[in-house]
């Protein structure tokens, strides 16, 4: 059962941009930052003060009180955009007993594959802060099942009756890369029909964001006008600025979804990964282990260089790993890279770690079934060495016929991702 193709038919997002596809597809092109002053907590403490919130989540519209109770935010947001993903995909919720989505594939043949690099740790922060204040018996009992990586994806299962395999993958920012990734090679080796697969993050608390804060990671320059504190590829920039959100995805095999009447957004075509082993922090300067991880995305879907139509670049908006970035791409593109257009989205909606790279494939689908992809927001000067390796750096959406689109994503650790999505003839 090797060679299958992939197939994607659902989108479910939750982002600061708007929740749902299409809002959040209508936020990209809107192209305007959310970012702002942090209200979830008291930022005056901390170097960096933005952030890309969302602050019009409310679980009550998608879940039962007991629900909402029971569920931390990085396990809500999870149930919430599975579900979203799988009313897109034309599928229905099954009764949580076991019987799985309505009219689809085997509930013991979908599997859910889900990104994240520091799952619950917001909930255990704040059950912290209560435990030293009024000692143990103030914690929620629900704190064990909430913390961990899989605790998103094993809710979402029970929810949904889904009894295929549950990964829960922790690489950082390419976490949800991994997972697509992962999900791919579970579709086509025949393990599962079908998944739900991509990230979550629910990183803003006060320790979690003072971590990276501490390590000057985080953009500071621009407390006083936050919204152009993202500046993905620009020569201002000076470190991302965190977010919030979750992209999850329907991924069936091409027979499973033809056999239902399914109309895919795009195929998942190909799933590259590797490490730098070189620093926690920095990435190798030369971008080479980056370029390979690309490569092996290329090989693995068949495709060549010269057929990409479009780079969504990960563009954390860092001083050395968009630099980076720009020296692994031109290099993968083997000297193509004048001819294609290249962008970083992350102004649009912060970088949510390891849900990053699941917004960012929702984004490469709907660059394809649309016919186009947006632009850099907040890039105004573009870096000096990123303006020689990526001459078709986009500062605007652009119109165009994008059949093989390229996703990269790279994490702290030197993790890299990269995904290659393509245009279903006839969808």
């Amino acid at each position: 059962m090797t060679g299958r193709h992939v197939w994607i038919t659902g989108i479910g997002v939750i982002s600061p941009i708007g929740t749902g596809r299409d809002a959040f597809w209508a936020g990209v092109r809107r192209g305007t930052s959310p970012v702002r002053r942090i209200d979830r907590f008291d930022p005056s403490p901390f170097r960096s003060q933005v952030a890309a919130q969302i602050d019009d989540f409310e679980p009550l519209d998608y879940m039962e009180p007991k629900t909402a109770r029971q569920l931390d935010r990085f396990s809500q947001f999870g149930l919430v955009a599975g579900r979203m993903a799988l009313a897109d995909a034309g599928l229905r919720d099954g009764d949580g007993g076991g019987d799985g989505p309505a009219g689809g594939p085997a509930p013991e043949r979908f599997g859910i594959y889900l990104g994240s690099a520091l799952g619950g740790i917001a909930y255990a922060e704040g059950q912290h802060e209560r435990y030293m204040e009024r000692g143990i018996r103030s914690v929620a009992p629900n704190l064990a099942l909430a913390v961990f990586g899989g605790a998103a994806p094993a809710n979402l299962g029970i929810a949904l009756g889904l009894r295929g395999p549950i990964l829960s993958t922790a690489n950082s920012c390419a976490s949800g890369a991994v997972a697509l990734g992962e999900a791919l090679r579970a579709i086509r080796d025949g393990t599962v029909d079908a998944a739900i697969a991509g990230g979550a993050e629910v990183p803003l608390s006060p320790l979690a964001f003072g971590a990276f804060d501490i390590i000057r990671a985080l953009s500071s320059d621009s407390n006083d006008k936050p919204a152009s504190a993202a500046r993905p590829f620009d020569a201002g920039r000076d470190g991302f600025v965190m977010g919030e959100g979750v992209g999850l995805i329907v991924l069936e095999a091409e027979e499973v979804a033809r056999r239902r009447g399914a109309r895919p957004y795009a195929e998942l075509m190909g799933y590259g990964s590797t490490s730098d082993a070189h620093h926690m922090v920095q990435p190798r300067e030369d971008g080479r282990e980056a370029a390979r991880a690309v490569t092996i995305a290329l090989a693995d879907a068949g495709v060549a260089a010269a057929d990409i139509d479009y780079v969504n670049a990960h563009a954390s908006s860092t001083p050395l790993g968009d630099v980076a970035e720009a020296r692994a791409i031109a290099l993968a593109l083997d000297g193509r890279s004048p001819d294609v257009p290249v962008s970083g989205t992350k102004a649009l909606y912060g970088h949510p770690l390891g849900a990053s790279s699941a917004l960012e494939a929702a984004i490469c689908c709907m660059a394809i079934r649309d016919g186009w992809a947006p632009g850099t927001a907040n890039l105004e000067t573009i870096d000096a060495t990123v303006a020689g390796l990526l001459p078709g750096l986009l500062r605007e959406g652009r119109d165009g016929r994008y059949d093989r689109v390229l996703s990269t994503s790279f994490g702290f650790g030197g993790l890299n991702a990269a995904l290659i999505f393509g245009a279903v003839p006839g969808a």
